[in-house]
């Protein structure tokens, strides 16, 4: 029969101890109101109180990003090089520019294609090449359009030449257009 008294003693006991801890810690109050505003409330003193919860910003995620760059780039290659440094003017005034040459329509519709990639199935090599939202799979020899021929296929450019054979112009992978074919002569 002790055992059961001081277990009851014991239970009465934790109970005065927890109830004298919920008293304590818990928050004065105003009285309890009916309705709705009873939750919003709730909330605002939640929110004003710091409970630690962070909140999520919603206007960061709506928040417009910028575009993805349209150029294919190849994220493999060295970086271009540095552009050259501008010249200085003498001393009677700034260097006279001859006047530009007019483009060459060669070049400037040659501009217009992407060289994307390449496939090398056994000896024939086939370039990949974009105008706009056509694709062109042109093998060494073919011509583009008519107007290009595919003359050599590399894993980082495409030669392209006039069906005649009179002018040449050099497609990279990078983000650079058009780059006029090296001629034979000294590496630079």
């Amino acid at each position: 029969m002790r055992s059961t008294r001081t277990k009851i003693l014991i239970l009465v006991g934790l109970l005065g101890v927890w109830a004298l801890v919920f008293i304590v810690r818990r928050p004065a109050e105003s009285p309890v109101r009916s309705g709705p505003t009873q939750a919003g409330a709730r909330a605002a003193r939640a929110a004003g109180a710091g409970s630690g919860i962070p909140r999520l910003k919603a206007d960061l995620i709506k928040a417009p990003r910028a575009p993805y760059p349209s150029e294919v780039q190849n994220i493999f290659s060295s970086p271009p090089p540095a552009a050259p440094p501008a010249k200085a003017a003498g001393p009677a005034g700034p260097a006279a520019t001859p006047p530009a040459a007019p483009p060459d329509p060669f070049h400037e519709e040659a501009k217009q294609l992407r060289y994307v990639g390449f496939l090398q199935a056994g000896d024939t090599a086939t370039a990949f090449l974009v105008r706009g939202q056509e694709v062109h799979t042109v093998p060494v020899g073919g011509l583009v359009g008519g107007r290009f021929r595919v003359m050599e296929v590399r894993d980082d450019s495409v030669l392209l030449a006039s069906p005649a054979g009179d002018k040449e112009i050099r497609l990279s992978l990078t983000a650079e257009t058009g780059v006029p074919p090296r001629g034979p002569g000294p590496a630079r």
